[in-house]
């Protein structure tokens, strides 16, 4: 499910839609089927065209998901982005649009662009949940503070769900937090950072990436101890109006909540 009114460039392709399916233990019944757009790394500025952004937009309204779930860096540097990011990403449609912020949305301003994401209607969480009903049980989203620049505080954002029944739903910019977050009992972790690694050269870009660098996921779904992670190649581009390579291109990800069949 493309958008493809104009001729994309090879190396900047219009934004797809990829969907995957998260297989949950335990999972309320009434939830089997909850769907979650998820989009990151939207980094407005003069390197992401507007289109492609509008695009990103418009495959999530699409999707009609129960929830979006937006996981950080909407700008890039500049203080002018942000109302720039207002505009591009407004008109999000679904029951709620949930976000977290990321380092370059702190590198710039977290205060004026989480301001500008609840113009548009959208909740910020920082080290904190709000609870969703969703098809008559509840959903517990967990907003975890940007891990790159410590503002995450993983205790005091599930502080309160111990022992409360119903699915919960992790958004944190950097998936390399998720062990933690796993500890604490999410179902699904929602990331991005990674960009997929934007321009990804087989061999080369794998040493660099996890050995040198030293991480561990690059883009789509993991297994993080009982958690189920899913890492988003993102929207918009960073540094170049590029993306090259296997798990690069931009996307918006729908992710399909399912119960996990039980072994044996």
């Amino acid at each position: 499910m493309a958008v493809t009114r104009r001729r994309p460039s090879r190396l900047a392709p219009h934004p797809v839609l990829v969907e995957r399916e998260a297989f949950v233990t335990d999972l309320d019944p009434r939830h089997d089927g909850l769907r979650i757009a998820h989009l990151t790394d939207i980094h407005v500025g003069r390197i992401t065209p507007r289109r492609h952004i509008r695009e990103a937009v418009e495959l999530a309204n699409r999707a009609g998901a129960d929830l979006i779930a937006l996981t950080g860096d909407y700008v890039c540097w500049k203080l002018s982005e942000i109302a720039m990011m207002e505009e591009q990403l407004g008109g999000l449609e679904a029951p709620r649009v949930v976000a977290t912020l990321g380092n370059h949305d702190y590198f710039t301003s977290a205060s004026r662009i989480s301001a500008a994401l609840r113009r548009n209607g959208y909740d910020v969480l920082f080290n904190e949940h709000t609870t969703v009903e969703v098809r008559g049980a509840p959903l517990h989203v967990v907003g975890i503070d940007d891990p790159v620049t410590r503002k995450d505080d993983v205790p005091a954002a599930f502080h309160g769900l111990s022992g409360r029944a119903g699915t919960r739903v992790a958004l944190a910019h950097c998936p390399e937090a998720s062990h933690a977050i796993a500890g604490h009992g999410a179902d699904l972790i929602l990331s991005g950072h990674t960009h997929g690694g934007q321009i990804w050269v087989k061999g080369l870009s794998d040493r660099i990436f996890y050995k040198r660098m030293r991480r561990r996921y690059r883009v789509g779904m993991y297994r993080v101890d009982e958690s189920e992670l899913y890492v988003g190649a993102g929207v918009g581009f960073s540094g170049v109006r590029a993306r090259f390579g296997n798990g690069t291109r931009a996307e918006v990800a729908l992710i399909t909540l399912r119960v996990r069949p039980q072994a044996g």
